[in-house]
């Protein structure tokens, strides 16, 4: 605990891992996709692979917008199609 009536050190907050975020957004819009994620290559358009519709598509950006605490514009839903495209942007973006 802090006593010295100084901000906590940012380090102590727990992060969350971006590419954990992603799945698990995945996972609870289609969880009948869950056994398939754990192989799921990174470098691949994760929406194709998966056979995820639009309403899939726009229920995991909402997810993970909300997670990550920030928006996450519509305009750049097409350059965010595999899972790493999504954790760099996701990390990167304060």
């Amino acid at each position: 605990m802090n006593t010295d009536n100084t901000l906590p050190d940012s380090t102590d907050q727990p992060t969350v891992d971006p590419v954990t975020m992603i799945l698990a957004a995945i996972a609870d819009v289609a969880p009948e996709l869950e056994p398939e994620l754990a192989e799921l290559d990174h470098d691949v358009d994760f929406w194709t692979e998966l056979q995820l519709d639009s309403m899939d598509h726009l229920s995991v950006m909402t997810r993970l917008a909300a997670q990550a605490g920030r928006d996450i514009p519509e305009r750049d839903y097409p350059r965010l199609t595999t899972i790493n495209e999504l954790r760099t942007y996701l990390g990167g973006r304060q």
